[in-house]
């Protein structure tokens, strides 16, 4: 009776129900229903998106630690990457010195990073043993079969192993010695044959010649200048070093990820990779069938030996590696001297004086008649003086491969925490004002001593110092010589008429390179 009475009570006139549901049934209250999740999801959503923004704004006010160098303002997520050039970072380099001072601050994306841009600095940087680690980066690893493997971009003991290993045998088989003269002037006179009394583009007209030297210690061999597999490789590294900056300052390699959003986004440097190591997988392939280890013929032969003697142990030692060694070898050898040998007849185009200076040096003191031997150095100092200059001006390597600090430490009085990526911009360095005097003019002469010698200065330092000097200076300095000296030997060099100032910018890239431009090589007579 009493819970019937109370189920039957009459609502108070005037009370609002308070309930919705009561007064909702089917697809209306169904309707209802859903209204409050879509709130409740979107106040879940908001307090989400703001705890991230929060989160990102807290984490890029807490980027840069106490005492970490000045540098350009950074966003977050991206950075100080708004605020970079797009290409040829180290034009500004100049810049960031007489705003920020020797050392620059840069956060890219997320990641630390310093530059050295100042000659005291940038030295210190290449000589201290723990700045000499490399970036850990997919984007590096990538070329490598997913490793830290080679020389370039590994560090530690294997980088060390197989740094030591490389070097010595290189030498073995000539690498820097005059017993390479021969293969350098083989290829020297077939250029020659090629260039004589023609108009030509001179980006890229030395890569081949010049590569073929290194692939003759490395593999053995050589190639015809009109081979399709070799042209259509140097195509694919030339693309591979024009498609990025070595600061890391772009976001294919600030955000890996990317290429999985985007496909072809870095489809140009993954495509040059793959096709090298699979252009040296083959040699190395042929070369293990033939092998003979009483005998071995070149650099491969030499480092399956040592890999085969290690079977079975913890060794560094494997066809990957390999790969990954001669990559880097031909990589480094095909930019540095091809491109320096383009800025070469840039500037004797734009500077006919100083040509005109070269042709005599060489008349007067070697002949146009002489076959060309690295002994006639010493009878020339103002050509060598000239090519000196010529890397002075345009550094192939104007920023060098990243460093890593491997511990906190600190540089020109500022904190650097450990795994920090360290750029040295060798380019301050060889425009350094207060040591050139004149950086900003072509002055071979600054090299020439009031004796007339060659002049040996501490601060020329376009192939680094310390343990990542590159082990191929003795070889480019000699290729330098022994192209450059026989082209000014035989032909001077012209615009052709009509054709616009060409200018000593370079393009972007890893490396440096001239800018398109044809000269006519005339034959002196």
């Amino acid at each position: 009776m009493c819970g019937a009475a109370f189920r039957r009570t009459p609502k108070i006139a005037g009370c609002v129900d308070h309930n919705p549901h009561s007064r909702l049934s089917g697809p209306k209250l169904q309707k209802y229903r859903n209204l409050q999740l879509y709130e409740k999801f979107q106040k879940m959503f908001l307090l989400i998106f703001t705890v991230l923004i929060l989160y990102v704004v807290y984490s890029w006010l807490k980027i840069r630690p106490a005492n970490f160098p000045p540098g350009p303002p950074t966003v977050p997520i991206l950075g100080a990457l708004p605020f970079m050039p797009k290409e040829n970072v180290h034009y500004a380099m100049e810049k960031w010195r007489k705003q920020y001072g020797g050392v620059v601050g840069l956060v890219l994306g997320t990641k630390l990073s310093c530059a050295a841009v100042e000659t005291k600095v940038a030295k210190e940087v290449l000589k201290r043993d723990e700045f000499q680690a490399r970036p850990i980066s997919k984007f590096i690893t990538e070329r490598s079969f997913d490793r830290r493997i080679g020389i370039m971009f590994a560090d530690g003991e294997e980088w060390q192993e197989q740094r030591r290993f490389a070097v010595h045998h290189l030498k073995d088989f000539g690498l820097g010695k005059s017993s390479m003269e021969g293969i350098i002037m083989e290829e020297v006179t077939e250029l020659l044959e090629e260039i004589k009394d023609k108009t030509l583009q001179v980006s890229g007209l030395f890569n081949i010649s010049t590569v073929n030297v290194l692939w003759g210690i490395i593999a053995g061999t050589r190639y015809k200048h009109s081979d399709p597999k070799l042209q259509k490789l140097m195509q694919l590294l030339t693309a591979f070093f024009r498609s990025g900056n070595p600061t890391g300052g772009n976001l294919r390699m600030i955000f890996p990820f990317l290429k999985y959003i985007f496909p072809n986004y870095m489809n140009e440097i993954q495509i040059a990779s793959e096709q090298l190591n699979n252009f040296f997988l083959e040699i190395i392939n042929e070369h293990a069938q033939s092998l003979d280890e009483n005998n071995p013929r070149d650099f491969i032969d030499v480092y399956l030996i040592e890999m085969n003697s290690k079977k079975g142990s913890n060794t560094t030692f494997d066809v990957q590696t390999l790969q990954v060694v001669c990559s880097d070898l031909f990589s480094a050898g095909s930019e540095s001297v091809g491109n320096t040998l383009g800025f070469a007849l840039l500037y004797m185009v734009l500077y006919p004086e100083v040509q005109e200076k070269v042709h005599a040096t060489i008349d007067e003191n070697i002949g146009r008649n002489h076959k060309l031997s690295l002994q006639d150095k010493v009878q020339v100092p103002y050509v060598e003086a000239v090519i000196l200059e010529v890397m002075r001006c345009n550094t192939i390597a104007p920023i060098t491969v990243p460093h890593r600090a491997m511990k906190d430490t600190t540089l020109n009085g500022y904190f650097i925490p450990k795994n920090t990526t360290v750029l040295v911009s060798l380019w301050n360095v060889l425009q350094d004002k207060e040591h050139w005097g004149d950086p900003c003019n072509f002055r071979p002469s600054r090299f020439i001593d009031e004796n007339g010698k060659l002049v040996k200065d501490n601060t020329f330092i376009p192939f680094g110092l310390g343990k990542r000097l590159c082990p191929g200076e003795a070889l480019a300095r000699n290729n330098l010589f022994l192209f450059f000296t026989s082209i000014m030997q035989k032909y001077s060099v012209h615009l052709p008429p009509g054709h616009p100032t060409p200018s000593t910018l370079s393009l972007p890239g890893f490396t440096t390179a001239p800018k398109p431009f044809e000269v006519t090589f005339k034959s002196r007579k």
